[in-house]
This record gives structure tokens, sequence and C-alpha cells, in this order.
């Protein structure tokens, strides 16, 4: 996602870089903004040929990620043991131990909620378990705080990158995850991924900076508007974070 975000910004600068170098040229308003784009096009493709090339054989860790929680508990538990050492790998039903440790894992869109964290706090105690981990595919910071809060159990909070990066070296990422995944769901992936509340402090930042750079440029008008865009993503970043709630 950091990928996509960070070409539409390099799209929008170099488009504004090319607008205001055309305009010390005499050419009509349509000319300039069909120029500008054009120039936008082939710089933007360039650097997406040089900078960004991928195997199409290996999936993105995004897809990886919208491919367990498609596939499930049980698939991800088959990945999980495929990174095993020498087989070290045991199913507990609730959990698993992988390499001596003992993992739950947690495959959805959604965070995992307090009732599950005291779920799992529950079980490790039942099994006089001193330490564990969750393996989620949602991370959410305010769950890692409950979870450090429990004390007498060292439960670590972490996603699947570790995972993805093992079955990647050892060359085990699944191939059919194309045919696995709606696009519809690809894009709802996307969307909780980008309209963060994080990412909304991150906009009006952006737009706070645009705004005071706009008081000092002759481009005043420029600034404002992309001040503008960026103040309206951190308003949907903000909403969608209350909708999540």
């Amino acid at each position: 996602m950091s990928i996509l975000l960070d070409i539409i910004l390099l799209t929008a600068i170099v488009f504004l870089a090319a607008y205001i170098c055309l305009s010390f040229i005499s050419m009509s308003l349509g000319i300039k903004l069909l120029t500008s784009g054009l120039i936008t096009i082939l710089f933007v493709t360039l650097i997406k040929k040089l900078f960004f090339k991928k195997n199409s054989n290996v999936i993105s860790y995004r897809r990886f990620v919208t491919y367990l929680i498609w596939q499930g508990e049980e698939r991800a538990k088959e990945l999980l043991k495929e990174t095993c050492q020498d087989g070290n790998f045991e199913d507990k039903g609730e959990y698993v131990i992988a390499d001596s440790k003992v993992i739950f894992l947690w495959t959805k869109y959604g965070s995992i909620s307090a009732d599950t964290a005291v779920k799992f706090y529950r079980t490790c105690k039942k099994d006089n378990i001193d330490e564990a981990y969750i393996l989620t595919t949602n991370s959410d910071k305010k769950m890692m705080g409950l979870i450090r809060s429990f004390g007498d159990v060292a439960l670590t909070y972490c996603t699947f990158k570790d995972v993805y990066r093992r079955l990647r070296k050892q060359d085990k990422l699944p191939a059919d995850v194309r045919e696995k995944i709606p696009a519809a769901q690809l894009l709802k992936l996307i969307f909780h991924s980008a309209f963060t509340r994080k990412n909304g402090f991150r906009f009006v930042g952006i737009s706070l900076l645009l705004l005071a750079i706009s008081f000092f440029t002759p481009f005043r008008n420029y600034y404002i508007i992309l001040a503008s865009i960026n103040l309206a993503l951190s308003i949907g970043c903000l909403v969608a974070g209350l909708i999540r709630r």
C-alpha cells in the first residue's frame, strides 16, 4: 500500500512541477495541461519500470495476508508448519507449537477483540504457559497495550511478515492466490490499510505544511489545492476510523 501512495504522490508532484515549468512558456491552458499530463505519464512509467520491477511469480505480502484471511486458520497452520525446522510443529487445537514457541493464530479482517485476547490469556494460564505469540493478519496498537498489561503471561503481538519472508526464501509461497482472492476484497483490504487514523494525522501534517509554504511562494493557489486534497483525505481517514470502532 505504501508503494501505491508513493506513486500517487509522485504523480501529483511531477504534474505540478511540469505545469509550473510550462507556465513560463506562452501557450494555451489546455495545451499546458495536456503536455503536463503526457510528461507525468512518461516520467512515472519510467520510474515504475526502473524501481518497481516485480517477479510475477512472487506474491506481495498484502496478497499473502488476504490469502490467509480467505483460506482460514487451518491453511495458515499448514504454511507455518512449512517454515519450521525438522518438522518441529505440533497442533494443539487452540494454538500451535512451532520451533518450541506457543503461537495463537488470528486470520481475519477485523482486529482481535479484547474478549479474544482474554481467551488466549486464559488458555495460557490453563496450560501453564508463561510465554506465547499472537500471530495476526491485522495489527492493533491498542490491543498490543492490553495484551502487555496481563503481566504474568508474556504475550507478544506480531504479524505474518516473518512467515512470509521465510516462505519466500524457501520458494514455498502459494501460487494460486490470484484465483482465490476476489477483487472486491482486495479493494476492501487496501481501504482498511490506507484509511487509518495514523495516516489521517499524516495527511493533516502534510496539509498544514503545504498551507505554510503557500504564504511564501508565487504559486499559492496550487499549494492550497494540494493542501485541501490532503485535508479531505485526512477527514476520510478519521471518519473511516470511527466507522470501524
